[in-house]
């Protein structure tokens, strides 16, 4: 017992005793056993984090910089974090890796909207918390940046700037993100009386060669875009790279907007404009949201949604 509270860090214990068990415990390299502590406390002392199963996201610089900002707060906790790969579906596993006290609590990140797995969490009462994303009909804890305000910004900007004839590359539809800024694009449009073309919307998946073939597709219709609004920054990125492949000059011939502001917006050239969320504060927020769920002070569902802003650079001219 007196081992154990010294591990544990408790104070009724002498300081010429602690430093004994200290001692002995250098000399026999003897570290805790992980499972068995978490077996008697009923808890792991360890937060998973699950991300979307496609390559572009887990290897984007938009997941490094919000597991920054997630690491922040863990390091400063009593507890671990593990890192896996999220697919639709896959609940019951999750589940049971919270039933046999493997991991504590579960931050999402990105699900499907209409993904069942996250209903099946609830209903077995795991703790978890969705980051940058939401489901629909279902009360539960999230934190996510207004996109439908976000997207409208973009589109304000670039009608100020003079276009009208203005597209969109969105991110992939199940995602609730990706509607979300949808629907600011269609919400500007209608509210000043720009005619929807839907030949303008081309629906992309969040990755660079889905910002590449929009922009070719978008840019070789008889009556293109002037101006693009990009979901997220690699599409953006791509769709550069697509216009520097074909000659398009930007921001010349075709105004380009993007989403996120990871880092690599301000190096590509023309410098990116972009919509800003704070990306590493949506993670941060989210695992605080997490450990006060788990430590008793908050029961009910939480739910954060931060602003985004508008960033201007240099990939954006008058029509």
């Amino acid at each position: 017992m007196t081992v154990s509270r010294v591990i544990n860090g408790a104070e009724n214990v002498r300081p010429e005793t602690r430093e004994k068990v200290l001692e002995a415990i250098r000399e026999l390299s003897y570290y805790p056993n992980a499972a068995a502590r978490a077996l008697n406390r009923n808890r792991a002392n360890v937060l998973e984090i699950l991300i979307p199963h496609e390559d572009y996201f887990y290897s984007s610089e938009y997941f490094s910089e919000l597991t920054f900002g997630i690491e922040k707060v863990v390091h400063d906790s009593e507890y671990n974090l593990i890192f896996n790969t999220y697919d639709p579906g896959s609940g019951a596993e999750y589940a049971l890796l919270y039933k046999q006290r493997k991991v504590d609590g579960l931050l999402i990140v990105a699900p499907a909207s209409t993904d069942r797995t996250i209903a099946g969490l609830q209903e077995e009462s795991v703790p978890f918390v969705l980051i940058n994303g939401r489901v629909d009909d279902l009360e539960v804890s999230f934190v996510d940046v207004d996109n439908v305000a976000g997207s409208y910004l973009a589109v304000q900007y670039l009608y100020q700037l003079g276009h009208r004839r203005i597209g969109i590359i969105t991110g992939n539809l199940l995602v609730v993100n990706a509607r979300h800024r949808l629907e600011g694009y269609l919400d500007f449009l209608s509210e000043h009386g720009i005619a929807e073309s839907g030949q303008w919307i081309y629906e992309g998946n969040w990755s660079e060669e889905s910002g590449y073939a929009g922009f070719s597709h978008l840019v070789n219709l008889e009556n293109p875009p002037s101006a693009i609004v990009c979901s997220n920054d690699l599409m953006a990125i791509g769709a550069m790279r697509a216009a520097a492949d074909i000659g398009v000059e930007i921001p010349e011939r075709v105004s380009i907007v993007g989403y996120d502001d990871i880092r690599l917006s301000s190096f590509v050239n023309p410098r990116l404009t972009t919509i800003h969320q704070p990306i590493d504060l949506v993670g941060k927020t989210a695992v605080e949201m997490l450990l006060r769920s788990l430590s008793g002070q908050e029961s009910s569902p939480q739910q954060v949604v931060l602003q985004p802003e508008l960033v201007v650079r240099k990939s954006c001219d008058a029509p």
